[in-house]
């Protein structure tokens, strides 16, 4: 075996480890990360060139980083700052890896069988949570909620979970549309993801839901839509008159009252970025300002804007924001024109479903912090990686024919 053969082996081995183990631990998988870029950069002294990819995306993303570095450089705390924007950051990595190195439907086919059935036990695992209220893994007690407990996975906070198993049921429920042959696995996944989501009791992925699953049915077709949206409406009216619970919970979306806190965590957040409109206050500094612009109010939490768009635009200012909000139109203009263009349902099914998972994550920061939250921000850049490559392999399947 040459040394070539072996840096594939350990870029490719990085990449199954992350897949495999996201859905349980982020160990394992910021490892899979470590032996994906070893390998890559093994394979660049063998090869002595480069494997690089050039897209738009990448100079945004670029932008973005490099904003985030200016504006923790010139902060109150900039060695504090620069080390959140290290830590906060990095794992953008993953989606480089493998955009620049996988080339192949089978693999990126594979990451995906890996990823959704771990996914589709961690489901499993937080539906039989919510029943039992046991949680073995951490030994953690479970949040009571009426007649039933608020499942969280293997990650011990549920919405964290709840982000993170989103992801499986749009890839799932995709696959299940457009790839005939894995229907009796993608259905059962979608299926426990769903109930995985609802057992959460996650509001802000709740919304993700009500507003992918339609788009998901009328990007298809509009009998298809019609079917997704009516089958929504009804198990949401189901549930809500079934269980006081999920109704109560439903409801207090909709509740100022219930809100109050997020609503004084926005409006601090608008009365810093009002003073530091263009540079922000640097990562990580929310802290630091908050006693200083504080709107009055009630507040059960202080910990961040509970708001991915309000989080950045504090960090980093306006441009931080638009480069921010820019890779991820980016990213949907790409998925979705990847999955018009892929003839292979698995190609079509991974576009269509990364693509729907970032409008998730889009949806659903409106309300939390999710690209701001370590675990999912690896899950966030794994479904853009699943996108980009995707995509590259669909154009140059079109060239080559």
């Amino acid at each position: 075996m040459n040394t070539h053969s072996v840096a594939v082996k350990i870029q490719r081995g990085g990449l199954m480890l992350f897949a495999l183990s996201l859905p349980i631990s982020h160990v394992p998988a910021q490892i899979g990360i470590g032996l994906a870029v070893v390998g890559w950069l093994v394979g660049a002294v063998v090869n002595k060139k480069i494997t690089f990819v050039k897209h738009t995306f990448l100079g945004i993303l670029l932008v973005y980083l490099l904003w985030n570095i200016l504006s923790a450089l010139l902060s109150p705390r900039p060695l504090h700052s620069l080390n959140a924007v290290g830590d906060n950051e990095w794992p953008f990595l993953i989606m480089v890896m493998m955009y620049w190195t996988i080339d192949d439907v089978k693999f990126l086919r594979l990451l995906l069988m890996l990823f959704l059935c771990t996914s589709g036990i961690a489901a499993l695992y937080a539906v039989w949570q919510t029943f039992t209220g046991v949680e073995f893994y951490r030994s953690m007690a479970l949040y009571w909620i009426g007649g039933y407990y608020r499942a969280v996975g293997f990650y011990g906070f549920y919405l964290t979970f709840a982000a993170l198993v989103m992801m499986a049921f749009f890839l799932s429920a995709t696959l299940f549309l457009e790839d005939t042959k894995k229907r009796l696995f993608s259905g059962a996944v979608a299926l426990a993801s769903f109930l995985a989501i609802i057992a959460s009791f996650a509001r802000s992925i709740w919304l993700s839901l009500a507003v992918g699953i339609p788009v998901l049915g009328f990007i298809k077709n509009r009998r298809v839509g019609l079917i997704a949206t009516v089958a929504l409406a009804l198990v949401v009216l189901l549930g809500t008159i079934a269980d006081e619970n999920i109704r109560a919970r439903a409801l207090s979306i909709f509740d100022i009252e219930e809100n109050q806190t997020r609503i004084n965590l926005w409006k601090t957040s608008l009365n810093i970025a009002q003073s530091y409109p263009l540079l922000g206050v640097g990562e990580d500094n929310w802290d630091y300002f908050f006693p200083l612009h504080k709107a009055e109010g009630y507040y059960d939490t202080k910990v961040h804007p509970h708001n991915d768009y309000l989080n950045v635009l504090v960090a980093s200012g306006i441009p931080g924001l638009l480069a921010f909000v820019g890779m991820w139109v980016v990213s949907l203009r790409v998925g979705f024109k990847a999955w018009k263009n892929a003839h292979e349902p698995e190609l079509k099914a991974i576009a269509l479903g990364a693509s729907l998972s970032v409008l998730g994550f889009m949806v659903g920061s409106f309300f939390q912090n999710y690209y701001g939250t370590f675990i999912n921000c690896l899950g966030w850049w794994f479904i853009v990686g699943l996108i980009f490559t995707a995509d590259k392999i669909v154009v140059r399947a079109q060239s080559s024919s």
